[in-house]
């Protein structure tokens, strides 16, 4: 299905004419500094990384006196990129790329390799490696970010992988907004009124209890849109949600949500729960950092988010832009051949 996604061509040539031009004026600028160096790097699509070594009496710290001089080298400013110690005359520096392309799902969906249905290709690193979302590990998914940054594209990009694999899992998207995923409702159950939203919810939890009785293994994956909104609405479905995330996955019931909200009481509940992976992108404090992955983040994110699977570390990848006329082709396509 692959030929129904918008085809993007990435061309990284500028960015490894530029990684070369930089070599030569870090080498410069070490060499007034009597450094003997030693350099090589990486081009991917968004960073560079330079690896740097020497084989005199400097030190590392000898190495971070030059930041003024190194972001001078490389045409950016010391808050542009990072020096990391590998060694004691080792040190790694990554930059951010001066030309970037967004990321197509058919890009992605190229560079995947794996054919388990249980992973799903969310974006790529830093260091262009496909990053999962795998079901049957990491469970469910809350993300989280200011409105407009990518929450509703990140929710486009999975519906469309699990579409597209056709493995007859139940798709159900509660939408309070109305607004974003009407577009799927020839084949998945879109739910867009509130009390109705709660309803089903309690719904699923009945759901559950009777595929324990029936051990029905058949996949449900909820989407639930702005879930603070729903429990602030009616806090008793807090319950509900709390149960599906504990025990639902048990029989193959998962909960993909997303939130604005991350400081409120009746939501970050939410944040420490062991089957629940995270994907955070832009927030404004950093208290929201600290509260969401326990841990802050001094980075310009752009679009890209934070992800930290269930015992994994974070990993700052880059999501596909998905276009409307894409989600209508698969869908279209789809309707056609159930």
């Amino acid at each position: 299905m692959l030929e129904l996604l918008n085809t993007k061509i990435f061309d990284n040539e500028r960015n490894i004419l530029n990684a070369d031009l930089f070599v030569n004026n870090l080498k410069h600028t070490f060499k007034a500094f009597k450094f003997n160096t030693k350099i090589i790097y990486e081009v991917y699509r968004n960073i560079t990384i330079y690896h740097i070594t020497w084989n005199d009496d400097k030190s590392y710290e000898d190495m971070l006196e030059l930041k003024k001089e190194i972001a001078l080298a490389l045409g950016v400013t010391t808050n542009e990129f990072e020096i990391e110690k590998e060694k004691e005359n080792e040190v790694k520096i990554k930059v951010q790329n001066m030309k970037k392309s967004t990321l197509s799902l058919k890009e992605l969906l190229e560079e995947s390799k794996d054919k388990d249905n249980n992973n799903i290709p969310l974006g790529l690193s830093e260091e262009d490696k496909v990053i999962y979302f795998n079901i049957e590990k990491d469970k469910n998914l809350l993300v989280t970010g200011v409105t407009g940054i990518g929450k509703t594209n990140l929710f486009n990009n999975i519906i469309l992988n699990i579409l597209m694999n056709k493995d007859k899992t139940k798709i159900i998207i509660l939408d309070s907004q109305s607004i974003n995923y009407n577009a799927y409702d020839k084949l998945c159950e879109v739910v867009n009124n509130e009390q109705e939203i709660i309803n089903k919810i309690k719904e699923i939890r009945h759901i559950f209890e009777e595929k324990v009785k029936n051990n029905d293994q058949s996949r449900i994956i909820l989407f639930i849109d702005e879930i603070y909104e729903i429990i602030k609405n009616d806090i008793s479905v807090k319950d509900d949600i709390n149960y599906l995330l504990e025990v639902g996955a048990t029989m193959n019931i998962h909960i993909i949500m997303s939130t604005d909200s991350v400081l409120d009481e009746d939501i970050n509940y939410l944040f420490d729960k062991d089957d629940i992976s995270k994907l955070s992108f832009y927030l404004t404090t950093r208290r929201e950092y600290n509260k969401f992955l326990d841990n802050y983040i001094d980075e310009s994110l752009g679009r890209d988010g934070i992800y930290v699977s269930t015992n994994s570390t974070l990993t700052r990848i880059s999501l596909p832009l998905i276009e409307d006329d894409e989600i209508t082709r698969v869908v279209d396509n789809l309707e056609v051949n159930i």
